[in-house]
């Protein structure tokens, strides 16, 4: 028996003893009794975000947690699950597995990057975010600190803006990827820059794919088929609290991104570090403020 099933089995002998007569229980019916309850107190203690979003939105599907006020969007509990969910499950589709490492080049108050934030953590994937403020006022800055960023992350996936603010993000990108220029997602085959070797898909938030058919679309990344606990299970892995979620970006002496730490979902959730993600985990209604596209 181990300890902590003899000290299960000394109480509830104790307890006995002083409530009633004594019944017959066997060693191995509280070694039973103890590994049931480790496991539910591990399980608790360990829920990714993605997860606690999933069992929130069971409970209160139709709760509204977050409105856009740029595009007068409002979202429930089960909005926010069900676009994350979806993400989460076509980037593992994809054949992007738990560790695999995101750089969004977003606006913070994006519905977008809200959704990445969850469907990383469903994934079980590491993001990171740039500001692509810096390409309003100084594009040249911004392409080498996005290429700077790209090197020290060792980013898998790159999701940005199609545009806005007078900027075309997809152009940046493809000043620093010229490979995006000539490639087309369409024809199915693997995507390669010797630039960034490590880079697999380019993503950005247009609708369509004229003049950019070496990005896939946001929207042909969803998979909604409810399918991911599965498809995670059967790679072998899994994602809890434990599970490392958001890699800070600093900005070094040179003014160009530097890899800072790795926290994990707990961390991320329980410090607060996405006011969003937060927010809707503790069913607080948020109205994001900020502009839309303007391009």
């Amino acid at each position: 028996m181990t300890p902590t099933a003899s000290r299960a089995a000394a109480l509830l002998v104790r307890s006995v003893g002083r409530r009633g007569p004594a019944i017959s229980v066997s060693a191995s019916s509280v070694s039973r009794m103890a590994t049931v309850d480790r496991s539910s107190v591990r399980t608790a203690a360990t829920l990714s975000a993605g997860d606690a979003l999933t069992k929130l939105a069971t409970e209160l599907p139709h709760k509204d947690v977050i409105r856009y006020q740029h595009k007068n969007i409002k979202w429930s509990l089960k909005h926010v699950d069900y676009h994350s969910d979806s993400l989460a499950n076509g980037f593992i589709d994809y054949g992007f597995q738990p560790g695999d490492k995101v750089l969004s080049w977003l606006p913070l108050h994006f519905g977008e990057q809200h959704i990445l934030q969850f469907a990383c953590s469903k994934a079980g994937l590491v993001l990171y975010h740039l500001d692509p403020k810096q390409a309003i006022t100084d594009k040249a800055g911004a392409t080498e600190a996005l290429k700077r960023a790209l090197e020290v992350t060792e980013a898998n996936i790159l999701v940005s803006q199609e545009a806005g603010d007078d900027v075309n993000y997809v152009k940046l990108c493809e000043d620093i990827i010229p490979e995006l220029r000539i490639f087309d997602c369409g024809e199915g085959m693997p995507f390669f820059t010797p630039r960034f070797p490590h880079l697999r898909v380019a993503i950005h938030t247009g609708f369509d794919i004229q003049d950019k058919r070496g990005m896939e679309p946001l929207k042909h990344m969803l998979l909604p088929a409810g399918t991911l606990k599965t498809r995670l299970r059967d790679l072998g892995m899994s994602v809890d609290g434990a599970t490392p979620l958001m890699g800070e970006l600093a900005t070094g002496k040179d003014g160009m991104p530097v890899k800072g730490k790795v926290l994990t979902n707990e961390e991320v959730v329980s410090q607060g570090v996405w006011p969003e993600m937060t927010g809707i985990l503790k069913k607080e209604y948020q109205e994001i403020e900020g502009v839309g596209v303007v391009f």
